[in-house]
């Protein structure tokens, strides 16, 4: 049968799945995965901010930084901006060791997916 999906680079399409599968993985090594601490839907606080609507705050949370340089930092260096009302040291760190560029990058793009 035909499908659809041929017609998009593939490189996207791994990159889509690559993001959403590593932000729902429940353990990152010896990390909580994404998951267990953020929701993307909705103001739901699990353990950490709520990341729905990221994409509107990112380009704004730090004056002169790109929504995508604000996330990978986040993500990379979590106490380099921590959200009001949560404290400094309550995310994991140690993301660039656990993650490969190529899954950050991906996780970054799901993020800041519209």
């Amino acid at each position: 049968g035909g499908d659809s999906a041929a017609s998009q680079p593939d490189a996207d399409r791994s990159i889509d799945s690559t993001g959403i599968d590593l932000f729902n993985e429940r353990v990152v090594g010896s990390n909580p995965g994404c998951v267990t601490c953020h929701a993307i839907n909705g103001d739901i606080v699990l353990v950490g901010p709520s990341l729905a609507g990221l994409t509107s705050r990112a380009d704004s949370q730090v004056a002169g930084m790109a929504a995508a340089d604000y996330v990978r930092q986040s993500i990379l260096q979590p106490d380099a901006h921590v959200v009001d009302g949560f404290d400094l040291g309550q995310m994991p760190g140690g993301w660039g060791e656990l993650l490969t560029e190529q899954q950050v990058d991906s996780l970054v793009e799901m993020l800041l997916e519209p």
